[in-house]
């Protein structure tokens, strides 16, 4: 009783985070693909809800569809990771791909369930096959779930890792943006994964579970899942906010010399750009700027993000990150000794150069002098 309470209760909230989704002003890519993931486990949730009473009202197609739901929300999950981490948009037609599991298993399922309607049922959330229905499709229905939602699974974590890589070469903070939140939830997502489908093959064929406890467990826990991506999803800044996604392709790259040997640059140019942007940083100042990325500096330099990168990777041996809080850090040590500062507390010189939060301020500072903020002005 408390796990179903759990799992309508799951399904009210996923549809009260759209309608709070939907109200935001500013609504990106992201928003849409998130939405339409909590309209998907929402339905999911009241599917399981309905599958655990002692009577079901849904429609027998119904139940048959709510089943199969995993094999859409998965995919639509990855792509709402994917687009919030790489500033990307994916047209209709790029969906298929997608999407066919969902429809390929639909097909077969539906086929056999208009062929002999008793062929196939779905009791406790859980799909049952009758002795006419051949094993290898009995096989198949399992396998694929199982296949297809692990996948998405490891394919989405792949994305952050790579993602939370690329970090350091374009940007010069990382706080709100590193998805950490998404990561982890991702990680016990497949962990959860794994564990609930090593109890359906051995636990409950085994007898040591019934589907009825499995699945009033499974739908709790996804129940939890739904509020914590959908008020995390709700909260999480906009990474991409200042230039077009065609720089985020050229900058979110794994950096080496192979990455640039389509820059155009040789020598002289190379040397020409990181002396104006020398004189740029002295002169102007950009690094006081505290969401400063390298999309934007390329732009404020009129050059390409890739050619940017290439010149600070190349010749300060550094990457973005390093080499603008570089110049952060010498900036406060200046202020540090500098006696007009002194009425000033430490923090409020890190967010006068550019600093964001104290926590970065004081990993990085110390980083780079090797000692905490006031250990060094005590000295």
């Amino acid at each position: 009783m408390l796990l179903k309470s759990l799992i309508f209760a799951g399904a009210i909230q996923g549809l009260f985070l759209i309608f709070l989704i939907r109200a935001k002003r500013k609504k990106t890519y992201p928003d849409f693909l998130l939405i339409v993931w909590l309209a998907i486990v929402s339905f999911q949730l009241l599917f399981y809800y309905d599958s655990l009473s002692p009577i079901v009202r849904a429609p027998h197609f119904l139940q048959l569809l709510g089943y199969s739901l995993p094999l859409l929300s998965s995919p639509i999950l990855f792509l709402y990771i994917y687009s919030l981490a790489f500033n990307t948009e994916t047209r209709f037609r790029k969906y298929a791909i997608h999407i066919l599991p969902f429809l390929v298993y639909n097909i077969v399922i539906f086929y056999l369930f208009l062929n002999n309607h008793n062929s196939i049922s779905v009791s406790y959330g859980f799909l049952h096959f009758s002795e006419d229905v051949p094993n290898v499709i009995q096989y198949f229905s399992a396998m694929l779930l199982a296949i297809i939602c692990g996948s998405y699974s490891i394919f989405s974590l792949f994305v952050l890792i790579k993602y939370q890589k690329s970090l350091p070469d374009n940007f010069s903070y990382t706080e709100k943006i590193n998805l950490n939140w998404l990561k982890w939830i991702v990680i016990s997502l497949l962990v959860v994964f794994v564990v609930v489908y090593i109890v359906i093959r051995y636990g409950v064929n085994y007898g040591m579970l019934n589907y009825q406890n499995l699945f009033a467990v499974v739908g709790g826990i996804l129940s939890i899942y739904l509020l914590l991506i959908g008020y995390f999803g709700l909260r999480q800044t906009t990474i991409f906010t200042s230039y077009p996604s065609s720089s985020i392709s050229k900058s979110t790259h794994i950096l080496n010399k192979e990455s640039y040997k389509n820059s155009g640059l040789d020598n002289d140019a190379a040397k020409q750009i990181l002396n104006n942007l020398l004189k740029y940083m002295e002169k102007e100042k950009p690094f006081l700027d505290e969401n400063l990325s390298l999309s934007k500096l390329s732009q404020l330099l009129d050059i390409t993000p890739n050619q940017l990168s290439q010149v600070i990777n190349q010749n300060t041996k550094s990457n973005f990150f390093n080499f603008i809080n570089n110049y952060r850090v010498e900036l406060v040590k200046s202020k540090l000794k500098n006696p007009s500062y002194a009425r000033y507390t430490i923090l409020a010189i890190a967010f006068e150069c550019g600093f964001r939060s104290k926590a970065s301020f004081n990993k990085i500072f110390k980083q780079q002098v090797g000692k905490t903020p006031s250990q060094y002005q005590k000295d």
